[in-house]
Protein backbone atom coordinates (compact mmCIF):
# COMPACT_ATOMS: atom_id res chain seq x y z
CA UNK A 1 0.00 0.00 0.00
CA UNK A 2 1.38 3.43 -0.92
CA UNK A 3 1.64 6.31 1.50
CA UNK A 4 -0.80 9.19 1.54
CA UNK A 5 0.51 12.74 1.11
CA UNK A 6 -1.01 14.84 3.87
CA UNK A 7 1.71 17.51 3.62
CA UNK A 8 -0.63 20.26 2.31
CA UNK A 9 -2.75 19.87 5.45
CA UNK A 10 0.38 19.87 7.63
CA UNK A 11 1.76 22.99 5.94
CA UNK A 12 -1.53 24.83 6.42
CA UNK A 13 -1.70 23.85 10.11
CA UNK A 14 1.92 24.87 10.75
CA UNK A 15 1.46 28.26 9.12
CA UNK A 16 -1.77 28.80 11.08
CA UNK A 17 0.02 27.94 14.35
CA UNK A 18 2.91 30.31 13.61
CA UNK A 19 0.52 33.15 12.75
CA UNK A 20 -1.49 32.58 15.94
CA UNK A 21 1.43 32.16 18.35
CA UNK A 22 1.38 35.01 20.90
CA UNK A 23 5.17 34.92 21.42
CA UNK A 24 5.86 35.20 17.66
CA UNK A 25 3.38 38.00 16.98
CA UNK A 26 5.55 40.79 18.46
CA UNK A 27 8.59 39.44 16.58
CA UNK A 28 7.19 39.01 13.03
CA UNK A 29 3.58 40.22 13.12
CA UNK A 30 1.62 38.49 10.37
CA UNK A 31 4.69 38.03 8.14
CA UNK A 32 4.63 34.22 7.91
CA UNK A 33 4.88 33.35 4.24
CA UNK A 34 5.15 30.42 1.86
CA UNK A 35 6.55 32.73 -0.82
CA UNK A 36 8.12 36.16 -0.39
CA UNK A 37 8.73 39.10 -2.65
CA UNK A 38 11.98 41.03 -2.99
CA UNK A 39 10.31 43.89 -1.09
CA UNK A 40 9.24 41.80 1.92
CA UNK A 41 9.25 43.70 5.20
CA UNK A 42 11.78 42.26 7.68
CA UNK A 43 11.70 40.37 10.02
CA UNK A 44 9.64 37.56 8.53
CA UNK A 45 9.29 33.78 8.42
CA UNK A 46 9.13 31.62 5.30
CA UNK A 47 7.76 28.08 5.52
CA UNK A 48 9.00 25.79 2.74
CA UNK A 49 6.91 22.99 1.23
CA UNK A 50 7.69 19.82 3.21
CA UNK A 51 9.91 17.02 1.94
CA UNK A 52 7.63 13.97 1.91
CA UNK A 53 8.12 10.22 2.12
CA UNK A 54 5.54 7.45 2.55
CA UNK A 55 4.62 6.35 6.07
CA UNK A 56 2.91 3.09 6.89
CA UNK A 57 2.34 1.44 10.25
CA UNK A 58 -0.20 -1.08 11.42
CA UNK A 59 -3.53 0.63 10.93
CA UNK A 60 -2.02 3.89 9.62
CA UNK A 61 -1.19 5.29 6.20
CA UNK A 62 0.25 8.72 5.56
CA UNK A 63 3.54 10.54 5.21
CA UNK A 64 6.70 11.40 7.07
CA UNK A 65 7.67 15.02 6.46
CA UNK A 66 10.70 17.23 6.89
CA UNK A 67 9.59 20.80 7.37
CA UNK A 68 11.84 23.87 7.15
CA UNK A 69 11.05 27.30 8.58
CA UNK A 70 13.35 30.17 7.59
CA UNK A 71 13.68 33.27 9.77
CA UNK A 72 15.01 36.50 8.27
CA UNK A 73 16.08 39.36 10.51
CA UNK A 74 17.90 42.62 9.79
CA UNK A 75 19.58 45.22 11.96
CA UNK A 76 21.06 42.98 14.67
CA UNK A 77 24.74 43.26 15.54
CA UNK A 78 24.92 39.78 17.02
CA UNK A 79 23.28 36.37 16.85
CA UNK A 80 21.00 36.88 19.85
CA UNK A 81 17.87 38.24 18.12
CA UNK A 82 17.79 35.64 15.33
CA UNK A 83 18.50 32.86 17.86
CA UNK A 84 15.59 34.14 19.95
CA UNK A 85 13.36 34.13 16.88
CA UNK A 86 14.35 30.54 16.02
CA UNK A 87 13.81 29.42 19.63
CA UNK A 88 10.34 30.97 19.55
CA UNK A 89 9.53 29.13 16.30
CA UNK A 90 10.78 25.86 17.84
CA UNK A 91 8.70 26.42 20.99
CA UNK A 92 5.58 27.09 18.89
CA UNK A 93 5.92 23.89 16.84
CA UNK A 94 7.86 21.31 18.85
CA UNK A 95 5.44 18.59 19.99
CA UNK A 96 2.52 20.78 18.92
CA UNK A 97 -0.89 19.14 18.73
CA UNK A 98 -2.10 20.57 15.43
CA UNK A 99 -5.47 19.76 13.93
CA UNK A 100 -5.30 18.76 10.27
CA UNK A 101 -8.15 19.13 7.79
CA UNK A 102 -7.59 15.47 6.88
CA UNK A 103 -5.80 12.80 8.91
CA UNK A 104 -3.99 13.25 12.19
CA UNK A 105 -0.65 14.66 13.18
CA UNK A 106 1.04 11.78 14.99
CA UNK A 107 4.10 13.80 15.96
CA UNK A 108 6.01 16.97 15.18
CA UNK A 109 9.46 17.61 16.62
CA UNK A 110 12.21 20.18 16.31
CA UNK A 111 15.34 18.51 14.92
CA UNK A 112 17.87 21.33 14.63
CA UNK A 113 18.43 25.01 13.95
CA UNK A 114 21.17 26.90 12.13
CA UNK A 115 22.03 30.59 11.87
CA UNK A 116 23.81 32.08 8.85
CA UNK A 117 24.80 35.63 7.99
CA UNK A 118 22.58 36.93 5.21
CA UNK A 119 24.59 38.39 2.29
CA UNK A 120 22.56 41.62 2.31
CA UNK A 121 25.13 43.19 4.61
CA UNK A 122 26.14 43.48 8.25
CA UNK A 123 23.37 42.84 10.71
CA UNK A 124 21.28 40.69 8.33
CA UNK A 125 20.64 37.13 9.47
CA UNK A 126 19.04 33.97 8.09
CA UNK A 127 17.94 31.31 10.56
CA UNK A 128 16.84 27.82 9.56
CA UNK A 129 14.75 25.55 11.79
CA UNK A 130 14.14 21.93 10.74
CA UNK A 131 11.28 19.76 11.97
CA UNK A 132 10.26 16.16 11.47
CA UNK A 133 6.61 15.12 11.43
CA UNK A 134 4.32 12.21 10.67
CA UNK A 135 0.76 12.75 9.46
CA UNK A 136 -1.50 9.77 8.81
CA UNK A 137 -5.01 8.45 8.82
CA UNK A 138 -6.38 5.12 9.93
CA UNK A 139 -6.95 2.47 7.31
Amino acid sequence: MAGLDLSPQLLRAVRTRLLADPALRPLVGDRVREAVSAREEWPFLRVDPPEVSPYEAQGWRGCACRLTVHAFLRGARGLGPVQELLATVAAALDEADLALARGELLWLSHERSLVLPEPLGPGSWHGVARFGAVAAETV
